[in-house]
């Protein structure tokens, strides 16, 4: 159960503490008190979405947090799913804080942890009902989410959920192959058209573009290179005239040798002379060729050539990507394509097969679905009907429609299996049954909603049942019989009720009162939990109003004291 709330920083709450306890709690104060920062903050801890705006003017954060004791094993189940730490012998808390910037701060168990697992947490910690879920109500595709919860699904739900989602995978491929048939000819058209043009390029390697223009830089300058380099080779190694500078060059090794006798010097440099005309031999051959061209006997035409590859490389590149390489990985993805496109005929086969097969299966467990619904719907019907004849609705009809949803005679399935779940109601003598959002009034709401939650009380995990405001749209006799019903959940659970009717707060074994103070020039908001007389006061405020009457306090205790006497029956 919830056993300590700590808010701290919303609105008028600065500094807000309750010691819940077990069975029936009731929260009650004059308007504006802030009895809803109460249900308010603690949406903010189950992940609710919040603004900014909620923290108190002045301060920079806001913080809720919470202590739970008696935690279920489904709640550690969970925590063990997405790798939360705990301790069993320890209370479990969870907290979350917002500041100025917007940002959050979730802890579960003093850990940091994230939003989505703070939601899942305290779905299974807290369950909320407010008056906006009356009006969620309304809507039908809430209906079979509550009957599931009432018969407890979550296991075949589970195995038909995940059929499904390969069959709608399955479904999804199929459409695609649908609609690329559509288009299929055109495209095997194009593909084959795409493939021969880049097969026929017959392309290299990336660097092949990169030569190729190395090659045109050269054979564009043909006549000037052939020019300067015949000059070089002529004068260092083969002139026309005979004299060139390597014949010098030996010339002046042969004098120096010849002086070598005389001269201790001239042999050492006669060597370096040696080695200087190697050097001019290697330097004239490799000028030599730098003006060849490969067996190129007409580099005219060669760079006509040239500029031709370059073209079509130039062009393919536009077409199919910024490089070879990526021309290449285009040719392949196409052939891909194509064989894919030349096989969809006998894949689509295949996958229809696949899907009849698999269709028949989520039918089978659909039909198993559909029959504990309707053994589930029969029994909740006759529940709520009783709570809410119970609850001064005496000719009221409540029943759950479960219909298979059939078109061309075939089942059509949803992620819930073939059904349409719809509540109907009569809440009038002589009235069909018709749609909640026809007929029923913000009390007759309240009352379903309750009836509901005290059939799904002891099946939606949650340890904690909060009800703001049940008491909306009823009053007198009714609100008692609503006190009674809140009381007997509070057997199996924890109940949190806010409310404004004293019939109702009579049945609660602990009564808070919620009050607004001026401290310091500011509002604040106050919580405590009431003793006997402090109670008493409190039920006679809520019955009389600004003068209280000896009757009044008389009232207030009679109601308790029949509250007692109510229960026990």
């Amino acid at each position: 159960m919830l056993e300590f709330l700590h808010i701290e920083n919303i609105a008028v709450a600065k500094n807000v503490e309750i010691n819940f306890r077990d069975g029936f709690n009731v929260l009650t104060g004059e308007t504006g008190a802030g009895k809803s920062i109460v249900i308010d903050s603690i949406n903010m801890l189950l992940g609710a979405k919040v603004s900014k705006e909620i923290i108190r003017h002045g301060e920079s954060r806001a913080v809720v947090s919470a202590l739970f004791t008696d935690v279920s094993d489904e709640v550690y189940e969970l925590c063990d799913e997405m790798g939360l730490t705990y301790d069993r012998d320890d209370s479990f808390s969870i907290s979350r804080a917002i500041t100025v910037d917007g940002k959050n701060t979730v802890k579960i168990n003093s850990r940091p942890s994230t939003l989505a697992q703070l939601k899942a947490i305290g779905n299974k910690l807290i369950n909320i009902h407010g008056q906006n879920e009356n009006q969620s109500f309304l809507n039908k595709s809430s209906h079979i989410l509550m009957l599931d919860d009432y018969v407890g699904l979550d296991e075949i739900l589970t195995e038909y959920k995940n059929q499904y989602q390969k069959l709608c995978s399955i479904k999804n491929e199929i459409n695609a192959l649908f609609e690329e048939s559509k288009e299929k000819i055109m495209m095997v058209d194009i593909l084959s058209y795409q493939i021969k043009e880049i097969d026929s390029a017959k392309l290299k390697s990336n660097d092949e573009e990169e030569k190729l223009l190395e090659l045109r830089t050269k054979l564009k300058s043909a006549e000037h290179l052939v020019k300067q380099t015949s000059i070089v080779y002529r004068a260092l190694l083969k002139s026309e005239s005979g004299v060139h500078a390597k014949l010098l060059i030996e010339k002046a090794i042969d004098a120096l040798e010849r002086l070598s006798d005389i001269e201790p010097d001239a042999e050492s440099m006669a060597e370096r002379l040696k080695n200087i005309c190697y050097e001019l031999e290697d330097i004239a051959e490799r000028t030599k060729d730098m003006g060849s061209f490969d067996g190129i006997s007409n580099p005219q035409k060669q760079l006509e050539i040239v500029e031709d590859r370059l073209a079509l490389i130039n062009k393919l590149e536009k077409k199919y990507g910024p490089t070879i390489d990526d021309i290449l990985e285009f040719r392949n993805k196409a052939d891909e394509k194509l064989k894919r496109f030349e096989s969809s005929d006998e894949r689509l086969e295949e996958l229809k097969d696949e899907y009849r097969a698999l269709y028949r299966k989520c039918c089978d467990v659909a039909k198993k679905l559909h029959q504990m619904r309707l053994n589930g719907a029969e029994k909740l019907s006759s529940l709520v009907k009783d709570v809410l004849v119970f609850l001064d609705m005496p000719k009221v009809q409540f029943e759950i429609k479960v219909e298979e949803v059939l078109k061309d005679e075939k089942y059509t399935l949803s992620s819930y299996g073939y059904d349409d779940v719809e509540f109907l109601i009569a809440t009038n003598a002589g009235e069909e049954l018709s749609a909640m959002n026809k007929i029923a009034s913000g009390g007759e709401l309240a009352r379903i909603m309750l009836a509901l939650k005290s059939a799904l009380s002891d099946k939606n995990g949650a340890q904690t049942v909060i009800f703001d405001e049940i008491d909306t749209g009823v009053s007198g006799s009714t609100s008692q019989k609503i006190g009674i019903k809140l009381a007997k959940i509070s057997s199996g659970v924890q109940v949190i009720c806010v409310t404004h009717s004293a019939q109702i707060a009579a049945f609660a074994n602990n009564h808070f009162f919620i009050k607004k103070n001026e401290i310091d020039g500011r509002a604040e908001t106050s919580v405590y939990l009431l003793n006997e007389n402090e109670r008493i006061d409190e039920l006679a405020r809520i019955i009389g109003g600004i003068n209280l009457t000896d009757n009044q306090y008389a009232a207030a205790r009679e109601l308790i004291e029949e509250s007692k006497s109510l229960i026990e029956i």
